[in-house]
């Protein structure tokens, strides 16, 4: 009997509901499937990004079933939908069209020689230490942040990134820039999508950052996000033990945490003007 009873103990475990959130995100204005969007719920590590195909599934704890999802990617404005206004089953359809947003953009001209050329970031490129996005989560980031001195506009001109191992055949990540707001970063300042092809090897990615114009006065985050499924795969960084500090988080929309484990090798080369 006593097996017996043990089964019915365990029958009476109180299990986490969970409610399925699904749908497709398309370009209103030209109806076609809509890419890498990030969607969540802010600030609770859960989210994901919509795929190659604009489709994505999202699994949401009945206790956050009054919450709302976000839905933002760079260039659209973003959306938000109230979880309670959908239909009162386990699983939700709840697809989307975003609208793009113009942005006016800051022209900048490099006329003298009063701009400096300074590198930020950590020259890291150990194969033995090694780090990772901190969660298997689409939308998870890693971020280092870069002070922008007093007066100084800056204009950046490259990113770096360096893979100490890569078993994937073919990977994307997304950079990102954000401004910074109280010691974490904020609202996303670039005006297009800027995606960094990852090739099946260990070497150093060089991105050319000088087409986007990106334009900056104060203090600003750079990140990449893991916005595929990789699978079982592997994708590590070189890292090491003193550097700059990183901050990540686990899943789109989730909150800014600063890690204190390794740094990572990764930088930016950046202009900036003279006083």
């Amino acid at each position: 009997m006593k097996p017996t009873l043990f089964c019915l103990l365990l029958l009476c475990l109180p299990l986490q509901a969970q409610q399925l959130v699904f749908g497709q995100i398309h370009d209103a204005e030209f109806n076609t499937p809509l890419p890498y969007v990030n969607i969540g719920i802010p600030d609770q590590g859960i989210g994901t990004v919509s795929d190659e195909e604009g489709y994505y599934q999202l699994e949401i704890p009945d206790n956050l079933s009054s919450a709302s999802i976000l839905f933002s990617m760079v260039g659209f404005a973003s959306e938000e939908r109230s979880i309670a206004s959908l239909e009162q089953d386990q699983e939700k359809l709840l697809s989307l069209k975003m609208h793009s947003q113009v942005t006016a953009l800051t022209e900048v001209v490099v006329t003298d020689a009063k701009w400096e050329l300074i590198t930020i970031g950590n020259n890291k490129v150990s194969k033995l230490i090694t780090a990772g996005f901190t969660s298997n989560n689409l939308g998870n980031e890693i971020a280092q942040f870069v002070r922008v001195k007093k007066n100084r506009p800056t204009l950046l001109k490259k990113f770096w990134l360096s893979i100490a191992e890569n078993t994937i055949q073919d990977v994307i990540l997304r950079f990102n820039v954000y401004i910074e707001v109280e010691g974490f970063p904020g609202e996303n300042i670039l005006t297009e999508p800027i995606y960094v092809s990852i090739p099946n090897a260990a070497e150093t990615i060089i991105v050319d950052l000088a087409p986007y114009d990106i334009y900056i006065e104060d203090d600003f985050f750079f990140s990449i996000e893991w916005i595929e499924d990789l699978g079982s795969n592997n994708l590590l960084f070189s890292a090491g033990v003193f550097g700059k500090a990183v901050y990540a988080r686990s899943a789109s929309q989730s909150k800014w945490v600063r890690q204190k484990a390794l740094s990572i090798g990764m930088g930016v080369e950046l202009l900036q003007k003279g006083n």
